[in-house]
């Protein structure tokens, strides 16, 4: 086929690249599975050597490998078949509307029989696609490689449709679709053999599996939303509710996670939080994520030994930043019912602290901060509202938040959570 890549399988030809390799089908193989054999070849392949030599350069594993690999990126039968209906619906209409190629109508039907194998009929299915898809493959397999070679035989005939189906559903779909009906043991690869002669001379010792792989996961950072971890429920509300009102333009970039459903109890969450970034890192999470703590004693004390570490270049660990309202605060001292004022930043810097100078007014007064323990590992007392004032604070703010997003004007102080949100904007500058 001249200077092209395809993907094999078993006896099968499909999904053909001029000139260079599919890197999203190459990422599915890995450097063990690399196959590279030089021979010397017959004088009637002439045409196809490179320096006198038969180049069969490639990746090979098996259907189940494939399948698994798959899987694990999502592309799931369910997934697969659902894409393929919706695809070869959207060929159909482009063919409908473009006059003297309607004969071209009835080639999608045929591909999605050969393709999906449904167990009814194919109108049958796609009228009711969610109730024969399941978790695990939906479709008869074949039981024997001559039975699946006959098949790929019959699917041969509309090889050039599948080609074309590649405009309107993903080739990774495609590939699961394929693999779905093989054996187990079948064989499947990513054949480069004919781009290692002449005009193209792909380097035979190059790795191609691995590095396609790395720069696919490489890239993931870029194109995922930033993660951002916080203390618990109530921060990651309130957070992404605040985004809402001062960094709209900045949902869909980041996703704040939602614990809901997953805490047991408050206690001891900023601990739990330098958990989930430990776990996080162990298990090399490709995301870029940013781990968020109060800007207070415990907050502190409980991400030092984080900051000591070397982090991974996509992980960043946070606390809420310092505030102008926070260096001069009514505060209770212990054993004291004196008010003085003083510096909480890096004490008392929980969340409460950053919703605003209006809804941390009650009757009239800034809701005062009572310190607490002395941490000695910095060297400061932790410090907090009452929960009788943090409920009213947290109140106070839902109702500003909804007359902010109602279009009101004017809703009040917005520094401290406009200030996180640009700490966490700039945390990987």
């Amino acid at each position: 086929m001249g200077h092209h890549s395809f993907l094999v399988v078993g006896e099968g030809q499909f999904l053909y690249t001029r000139d260079h390799y599919n890197e999203e089908l190459a990422a599915l193989f890995t450097e063990s599975d690399r196959e590279l054999v030089v021979a010397d070849a017959d004088d009637d392949s002439r045409d196809d050597d490179w320096d006198g030599k038969e180049i069969t350069f490639g990746y090979y594993s098996t259907a189940r490998a494939l399948r698994q690999r798959l899987s694990m990126q999502g592309f799931t039968s369910h997934r697969a078949l659902t894409e393929l209906a919706e695809g070869v619906e959207r060929w159909r209409k482009t063919y409908d509307d473009q006059s003297g190629l309607r004969e071209q109508e009835a080639r999608g039907e045929q591909v999605y029989q050969a393709l999906a194998r449904p167990p009814r009929g194919p109108a049958e299915l796609l009228a009711a696609i969610s109730e024969t898809i399941g978790p695990h493959r939906p479709q008869t397999s074949f039981a024997t490689g001559r039975e699946y070679v006959s098949y790929l035989m019959e699917l041969s005939e509309t090889a050039a449709d599948v080609e074309e189906l590649r405009w309107f559903v993903e080739d990774r779909s495609l590939v699961r679709l394929l693999v779905d009906q093989a054996p187990d043991h079948m064989r499947v690869g990513l054949d480069v053999s004919g781009l290692t002669g002449c005009c193209v001379g792909l380097d035979t010792d190059q790795p191609i599996a691995g590095p396609t792989r790395e720069r696919q996961l490489a890239a993931l950072p870029d194109n995922a939303p930033l993660i951002v971890l916080t203390e618990g429920s109530t921060d990651s509300r309130v957070l992404t509710e605040a985004m809402h009102v001062t960094h709209p333009h900045l949902v869909d970039f980041v996703r704040i996670i939602d614990y809901t459903g997953t805490e047991s109890k408050p206690q001891g969450s900023v601990g739990a939080l330098a958990n989930m970034v430990n776990a996080f890192i162990a298990a090399g999470v490709a995301h870029r994520f940013v781990a968020i703590a109060d800007n207070d004693a415990g907050g502190h004390a409980a991400f030092a030994k984080l900051k000591k570490q070397k982090l991974p270049a996509g992980c960043r660990v946070l606390h809420y930043p310092d505030l102008p309202l926070l260096a001069r605060y009514p505060t209770f001292e212990v054993a004291s019912s004196a008010v003085t004022l003083t510096d909480v930043n890096g004490a008392a810097g929980s969340l409460e602290m950053y919703l605003g100078r209006d809804v941390l007014t009650i009757d009239g007064v800034l809701a005062p901060v009572h310190m607490g323990d002395f941490i000695g590992a910095v060297q400061r007392r932790q410090g907090a509202l009452s929960p009788s004032h943090k409920v009213l604070v947290l109140k106070a703010f839902e109702k500003k938040v909804k007359a902010a997003r109602s279009g009101q004007r004017d809703t009040g102080d917005w520094s401290g959570v406009h200030a996180i949100f640009e700490k966490i904007v700039h945390a990987f500058d």
